[in-house]
């Protein structure tokens, strides 16, 4: 497969993959992990192909393998042990086939595609499906372009696909009607990064459950909550970040702003299973879709008195 004609900067890389720059400046230091060209002015830029292999190392080095033992992996050993890893998160349900739902995808076949997942939204709803059976597709999708068996297109398509769904979803949903007042809750989403459509998840979750959403759509700062607060106060906060970008000091500054501003209970989405982080008590912190939607079950609907 041809690479396309994308040209990243070191900050893409750390966008997508999570791995901050200079971890990255490191990993090519004293690894020879990627050999990036430099422009002019001595600013580094990445291929599409260098891309796709910081993705590879970053999911072997989150699942456990260490970037010592990454580094010693050519292409072929490296693309083969992300497709093993990634097998053995593969659904066991023998209804559910992800390969030949790719294939129609594959040859962007909109109509065959969603013939082959909306049996599985019909007969167990959108959340349980979603759950169970998109995200895991979409996770698949992911790691097929990452190690070249997907092309970006073809990804894409994917997750466009599936993100039109979610909107139909959504779009038929109507208001709770309770005479009570309704707890809100804001999202908002910090890094650019292929969980948009679990962010589109969620938002459709919390409006099924009766929430005031507060859902803006775009990527935003970190600092926007409090702008956002002063316009239309919220009892709870749900932040989407890139699954790396859980560094300490920034749970602590969500966890600082959530007592400022008393938002009762901070949601972290799409965290990865890192027990070493300090845990803090006005935060909670979710892995996946399943894992979200239990948090939010806990939350309580009714609003400020």
């Amino acid at each position: 497969m041809e690479d396309g004609l994308n040209v990243f900067s070191i900050k893409d890389l750390e966008n997508f993959s999570g791995i901050k720059a200079h971890t990255i400046r490191i990993w090519e230091k004293r690894y020879k992990i990627l050999e990036p060209d430099r422009t002019d002015s001595n600013i580094r830029t990445y291929s599409e192909a260098e891309l796709k292999k910081i993705l590879n190392v970053a999911y072997l080095n989150r699942n456990g393998l260490k970037i010592s033992k990454i580094a010693r992996l050519d292409e072929d050993e490296l693309t083969q042990q992300v497709m093993t890893v990634s097998s053995k998160h593969d659904n066991p349900d023998q209804d559910f086939q992800p390969g030949k739902i790719l294939m129609s995808a594959i040859r962007f076949n909109e109509e065959l595609f969603k013939e082959a997942i909306l049996p599985f939204i019909k007969f167990q709803g959108i959340e349980e499906a979603y759950s169970r059976y998109l995200f895991p597709l979409l996770e698949k999708a992911r790691i097929l372009w990452q190690t070249g068996s997907l092309s970006r297109a073809q990804e894409q398509f994917i997750r466009n696909t599936i993100k039109q769904i979610i909107i139909i979803e959504d779009s038929f949903l109507k208001p709770i009607i309770t005479g009570k007042a309704v707890a809100s809750i804001a999202m908002i989403n910090t890094s650019d990064n292929l969980t948009d459509n679990n962010f589109l998840f969620y938002k459709f979750a919390l409006k099924k459950r009766g929430f005031d959403v507060i859902f803006t759509g775009g990527i935003l700062p970190s600092s926007e909550v409090v702008e956002m607060h002063k316009i239309k106060s919220f009892d709870y906060l749900v932040v989407n970040s890139s699954a790396f970008d859980f560094a300490e000091k920034k749970i602590g500054y969500f966890s600082s702003i959530g007592k400022s501003l008393m938002i009762k209970k901070i949601i972290l989405t799409d965290s990865p299973d890192d027990h070493s982080k300090k845990s803090f008590d006005n935060l909670i912190m979710t892995k996946d879709p399943a894992g979200f939607i239990k948090a939010i079950d806990s939350l309580k609907l009714s609003g400020k008195p």
